[in-house]
């Protein structure tokens, strides 16, 4: 299969080659925003998660919505992906979430896994 993207990344590589294709890239650039926290890029305060923001508020339904509502939008922003359903986990300083997304072009469906932890919370 050809890929249908086409993109540059140097996360996690040594070395040349730095691209990505097709899945691959789509998921990195949606960890890229994941992982950025809200208001972070310059000129830019609608990039990035809310989710870095949340992490010491009570695991009760209010922060498990706006977490949801954040992944919701950030996937929607993509027109590469489509939201299938997420599932949240809560762990001791961990929030894990697991993504189910539909590559639109592609035709197919992957999970993208996130996780944020509160001790290593803006490293």
């Amino acid at each position: 299969m050809v890929a249908k993207f086409r993109g540059f990344n140097t996360i996690d590589k040594i070395r040349a080659p730095y691209t990505l294709e097709g899945q691959d890239l789509v998921k990195r650039d949606l960890l890229n925003t994941f992982y950025t926290k809200k208001g972070e890029r310059v000129m830019r305060p609608e990039y990035g998660s809310i989710i870095w923001d949340i992490l010491m508020n009570p695991d009760d339904s209010a922060t498990e919505r706006d977490i949801r509502d954040d992944v919701i939008r950030i996937i929607d922003a993509d027109p590469r992906v489509e939201h299938l359903y997420t599932t949240i986990i809560h762990m001791d300083h961990t929030i894990r979430i697991e993504i189910n997304l539909k590559f639109v072009v592609l035709n197919n469906s992957d999970i993208l896994y996130l996780e944020y932890n509160r001790e290593i919370e803006g490293e």
